[in-house]
């Protein structure tokens, strides 16, 4: 890893949450997602926005009410702020792989650059992602042109 790199790192692990130990992160995180979730299916439902089913190809729906959502600024009339929804994507993107792979699971596990800092991932065999905020300003990212990345992105990964 280069100087650059090495620093970035640090810099990014001070911005994550402090915790006693990999149990105390893994409740934190479970209970989040769990939170974020629930609000995402009330105010999806409430607002006729989509139907969460957790399968592979509600993500490309997802995506879909995101960017529509981005284009009409229409967030806070559907209940959310916009960084709000677009962690609730994240949790959503990770539930979809633990329903839909057996041997997939959340887990907690230390930043190994700072000391009692934890990331929240979905594993599945040797594979394990980083899910937490995952699609934080998806409409800005160059790459996603056709706006399908969080499918593309479960196909590559998941499929």
């Amino acid at each position: 890893m280069s100087i650059r790199g090495f620093k970035a790192a640090l810099a990014y692990g001070e911005k994550l949450k402090k915790f006693k130990d990999a149990d105390a992160a893994e409740r934190y995180f479970l209970a989040r997602k769990d939170k974020l979730l629930k609000k995402f299916e009330k105010n999806c439902a409430k607002h006729s926005l989509f139907l969460p089913d957790y399968s592979v190809e509600s993500l490309k729906k997802l995506e879909k009410i995101y960017f529509n959502l981005c284009e009409s600024d229409g967030f806070a009339g559907a209940g959310f702020a916009k960084k709000e929804f677009e962690s609730a994507m994240s949790m959503y993107f990770g539930e979809v792989i633990v329903r839909n792979n057996r041997d997939a699971k959340f887990e907690a596990r230390s930043f190994p650059f700072s000391k009692d800092k934890y990331e929240f991932y979905v594993s599945k065999g040797l594979l394990s992602m980083a899910i937490a905020d995952k699609f934080l300003d998806l409409d800005k990212r160059p790459d996603n042109v056709r706006k399908n990345s969080i499918f593309r992105e479960y196909n590559k990964y998941f499929k």
